[in-house]
């Protein structure tokens, strides 16, 4: 049985959590709450949970926060959040946090359930992967490669004691200098990776023409995806003999792309891998696999900043225009591929704000199907995971094609809806909006509009509008400068102490409040 931990500043949500959900038939046994992230910060350190269910937004300590600081005492710790807001900051937050699913407000218990059993099985799954691996561990441990690949993760750690390597090298490879190889590598299917076989085949291949007394090589893989090879410079097999052996062995598993390194002092040895590492990434990140590269005739691109037209992309979004957007996306992909001096997680940061947009666009046309909250995530982190730049560009053409799709074939909110809605996200400001002032702008009785509205969004006109003028009103908040009547008028509203309490009628606080809870 497994241990929860309830983090809720809702007293009748966190009870409701407590005694309306069999967490006994979910296969959790214990169970603990708090009611922010301070007093969650105390019971943790005498309580140990498999699972936290926490709430994003709360008074002292927000759940991002406490997430990131439970993470650091338990890493194994699987975070579900909970929230009535589905917003970026957050989301991205919770992807980071590599948190397992994000359930939004109003709570359903069967979607609670259905996320804990999922969660349940990923604990069990990797438990049981986790004593697999020590029972492999405990007979890997008897051989050569098992030792090697122990010595080069360890010389890799922040604080390993780098006596232990220098006593290695003096024993093994009989020299002050080494060659070195990292690689990067895109398996063809996920059970190619398979650390044990691969590594032990490399040594087969490399030892079965250079075996000594003396084991002069070491082989790790450093991530699912990368690797190095630590080669004795007085090995009989010269430096770019090993790195053919290496594209052989990985042929039929994927493609690599290598980076080659000669004559690293061993006392150099760690500095000189990460470093390499780090070149080695950005270069197949633009380039893509295939190619190999030499460490000491490197240089590294100047960093640049990236200008990407986001208004004008989501501008091509709404009026169907997915042409254009590739278009917009093509010239951006282009231009880093010339320039390729912009870090990869900035890249990979624009890539997220255009999928952001281009989920935002289907949610106006209400298209449901691709935008739940585990499917955005999912999507996000296969962004995350991809290695290259043309891979990042094709998962932004498929997810556009997908949604495009849907808003040819099953688009449920006709395009006549659409412009009325960009009707009023346009003229907001507008303290005489009005049913009647929309009815005349589109030519239709009031009565037909605002049926034709309801049945395409299942929401009134007149709450559409108060909608957008509230997320108007939240934006203007931001800015400290801009007082309240000011914000009033802004967003069409005539009555300051009318937008008031609507405002707090619609958000659960006044402008005040919100402002200082969220701003201050």
């Amino acid at each position: 049985m497994f241990k929860l931990l309830i983090v809720e500043d809702e007293r009748i949500t966190r009870e409701s959590l407590e005694t309306l959900i069999p967490w006994n038939e979910l296969g959790i046994g214990e169970i603990k709450s708090a009611k922010n992230g301070q007093e969650a910060l105390e019971i943790v350190k005498s309580y140990t949970p498999d699972i936290l269910l926490c709430d994003v937004r709360m008074p002292r300590m927000d759940g991002i926060e406490f997430s990131k600081r439970l993470k650091n005492i338990f890493p194994k710790c699987k975070i579900v959040f909970i929230s009535g807001y589905a917003e970026k900051e957050y989301l991205l937050s919770a992807i980071r946090l590599n948190a397992i699913d994000y359930i939004e407000k109003p709570l359903d218990i069967e979607k609670i359930k259905s996320t804990m059993k999922k969660v349940v099985k990923i604990i069990e799954f990797e438990r049981k992967e986790e004593e697999e691996k020590e029972r492999l561990k405990e007979h890997y441990n008897e051989s050569i490669y098992y030792a090697a690949t122990q010595l080069v993760q360890q010389l890799l750690k922040d604080h390993t004691d780098y006596s232990i390597f220098q006593k290695y090298a003096a024993e093994h490879f009989l020299t002050s200098t080494l060659d070195v190889i990292v690689g990067f590598v895109d398996w063809k299917a996920e059970e190619d990776h398979l650390d044990g076989i691969v590594s032990k085949e490399i040594y087969n291949q490399v030892l079965g023409q250079d075996f000594t007394s003396r084991i002069a090589v070491l082989f790790s893989f450093l991530s699912q995806n990368s690797f190095v090879l630590i080669y004795s410079e007085k090995s009989e097999i010269d430096i770019n003999k090993a790195a053919n052996i290496l594209k052989e062995v990985f042929l039929q598993k994927g493609e690599i792309c290598l980076m080659v390194a000669t004559s690293i002092k061993a006392s150099q040895v760690k500095e000189s891998i990460e470093n390499m590492l780090k070149i080695l990434k950005k270069n197949v990140f633009y380039n893509g696999f295939g190619n190999s590269y030499t460490y000491e005739d490197f240089v590294d691109k100047r960093e640049q900043e990236i200008n990407f037209d986001f208004e004008k992309f989501e501008e091509y979004l709404k009026r169907d225009d997915v042409k254009r957007a590739k278009d917009e996306i093509e010239k951006l992909y282009f231009w880093l591929k010339s320039n390729q001096g912009v870090e990869i997680e900035k890249v990979k940061n624009i890539f997220f704000e255009m999928l952001l947009i281009a989920y935002q666009v289907g949610r106006q046309r209400k298209i449901t199907q691709l935008l739940d909250e585990a499917g955005r995530a999912k999507k996000w982190r296969e962004i995350e995971q991809k290695l290259t730049l043309n891979q990042l560009k094709e998962v932004i053409y498929e997810t556009l094609d997908g949604i495009f799709e849907l808003f040819t074939t099953r688009g449920n909110l006709n395009r006549k809806v659409y412009q009325i809605m960009r009707f009023i996200e346009e003229n907001f400001y507008d303290k005489h909006l009005s049913v009647q002032k929309i009815a005349n702008h589109f030519y239709f009785s009031p009565n037909y509009l605002c049926s034709m509205f309801k049945k395409a969004t299942g929401k009134t006109l007149n709450d559409y509008i108060t909608e957008v003028r509230i997320e108007k009103a939240k934006q203007l908040l931001k800015d400290n400068s801009i007082k309240l009547y000011e914000i009033a008028e802004r967003v069409g509203f005539g009555d300051p102490n009318y937008f008031s309490a609507l405002f707090k009628k619609k958000v659960g606080m006044t402008p005040s409040e919100f402002r200082e809870r969220y701003y201050v």
